[in-house]
């Protein structure tokens, strides 16, 4: 990937129309942008009423944002779906696997490519559940990978957000 070209997946490095978009661009070339502004703070509005958001946590206020949304879709064919959810569903199981070896045997850490203060120090590490065996090996049950495209057929993951129920996770009354 050059750092000094940006794909765009639409039009691609050619300026013309990629075919997992063409029938979206038909539409969306005949779309009013206000319109489409007016759709995009619709979205948000009803994102803030029913309270699909995230905490930023790390900061001393815990700042509550909405979920980042985008009215124009990110269209991928059916190809490079088939492909990036193999390496998604992987991704997953070794997310899965390193928790594991976390709360188990800690192999990693005795390998010395993890430094074990960055897992015991961490505040989201559970030490009360060393040993603990989680029904089917999953110990995070949600996990959003971010991708971003950088060619046809070519993604890269930015990060993984994978989240697990907490002494600290909220309930529906607080």
């Amino acid at each position: 990937m050059s750092e000094h070209s940006v794909f765009d997946e639409m039009l691609g490095r050619d300026a013309q129309i990629r075919a997992p978009y063409q029938n979206f661009f038909d539409w969306f070339d005949k779309e009013d942008p206000k319109r489409l502004r007016a759709k995009n703070r619709e979205a948000e509005e009803l994102f803030r009423l029913t309270g699909i958001t995230f905490n930023v946590y790390g900061r001393s206020e815990a700042e509550e944002r909405l979920i980042p949304f985008d009215i124009i879709p990110r269209i991928i064919s059916g190809s490079e779906w088939a492909k990036l959810s193999r390496g998604i569903e992987q991704r997953v199981r070794a997310i899965n696997a390193f928790l594991h070896d976390i709360y188990h045997t800690q192999e990693i850490l005795k390998a010395g490519r993890i430094p074990r203060e960055m897992i015991s120090q961490n505040e989201a590490f559970q030490p009360k559940m060393i040993g603990v065996d989680v029904p089917g090996g999953v110990y995070t049950h949600i996990v959003g990978i971010d991708l971003v495209c950088t060619g046809p057929g070519e993604f890269y993951v930015l990060e993984d957000n994978a989240r697990t129920p907490s002494d600290n996770a909220r309930t529906p009354s607080g």
